[in-house]
């Protein structure tokens, strides 16, 4: 059992937290709302009313937050509390420059991981997110059993790591739906039906996201991964480095469109019929 304390409560992190309590783990929650505690104290854990006070004598400390401004207040309020030794998991999509900066912040003494997450609720809830982790070989073998109740890790190098690859990964998929998006609202434009454009579709390089666009286009149902953080994440690619007017920044304009009308807690594939004015 591992004293593990969990920074972050959305609809992700609650998920993460719920199996890591159901794991038998000594488990302590801090969430900016407080009352999205409640859950996990009646799963078994003990909430705590600053950061600081849930990271003290904690040997792990786990964060999944929105970005990299709520990582830098987060763990602003809870460097001083850090003992020697902890390992610090930064789980949330915060790009590497936020992740240099944050080992920084942290106490001498204290180890970062660096390991967002690629995968949508279902899969946090099942533990069987994809873990990108950027981390020392020993941190993270330390580290393996609890993040294992989470999901499958890749150790893709040192610390910082993790977070460019995530990076990569998010400025394909954002990408992607907007240029699905595009399609079908070219696809409108010419008359040709959506099943019938989407069976074309379905045979080139974005036929995989096919599937899930069809069964959100019938039925939107819950939010899996939210188009708010979808743009996040592509303003963090184009922060990054990423391609001066190229792909990903046009997908971030279509996805912020979306924001400004409104649609920032809708899933990802509400950009589907934005884009197409429905």
């Amino acid at each position: 059992m591992t004293r593990i304390a969990f920074l972050g409560l959305g609809r992700m992190g609650a998920l993460m937290a719920t199996r890591l309590a159901a794991a038998g783990h000594d488990l302590t929650v801090w969430n900016r709302t407080a009352d999205k505690t409640a859950p996990l104290v009646e799963a078994g854990a003990t909430a705590a009313g600053t950061p600081a006070q849930a990271v003290a004598g904690a040997e792990l400390v786990i964060s999944m937050l929105f970005g990299p401004e709520a990582v830098r207040e987060v763990y602003t309020n809870a460097a001083e509390a850090l003992k020697p030794g902890t390992i610090v998991v930064e789980m949330s999509t915060i790009g590497p420059q936020a992740v240099a900066e944050l080992k920084e912040t942290l106490p001498d003494g204290v180890r970062l991981i660096d390991a967002p997450v690629k995968g949508s609720l279902p899969a946090a809830s099942s533990g069987e997110l994809g873990i990108y982790a950027g981390a020392a070989d020993a941190d993270l073998a330390e580290a393996a059993d609890v993040l294992a109740v989470l999901g499958k890790v890749k150790h893709v190098g040192p610390t910082g790591a993790g977070a460019s690859v995530k990076l990569l990964v998010n400025l394909v998929l954002g990408s992607s739906f907007v240029m699905v998006a595009e399609a079908l609202a070219l696809a409108d434009e010419l008359g040709v039906e959506t099943d019938a454009a989407l069976t074309a579709l379905e045979g080139t390089a974005v036929g995989s996201l096919i599937p899930r666009v069809r069964a959100k286009l019938e039925n939107p149902g819950s939010t899996q991964f939210s188009l708010g953080l979808a743009e996040k994440d592509l303003r963090l690619v184009l922060d990054a480095g990423g391609v001066a007017n190229g792909v990903a920044a046009g997908a971030q304009e279509k996805l912020a469109a979306a924001v400004a009308d409104g649609l920032a807690e809708n899933d990802i594939s509400a950009v589907l019929n934005h884009v197409r004015g429905k």
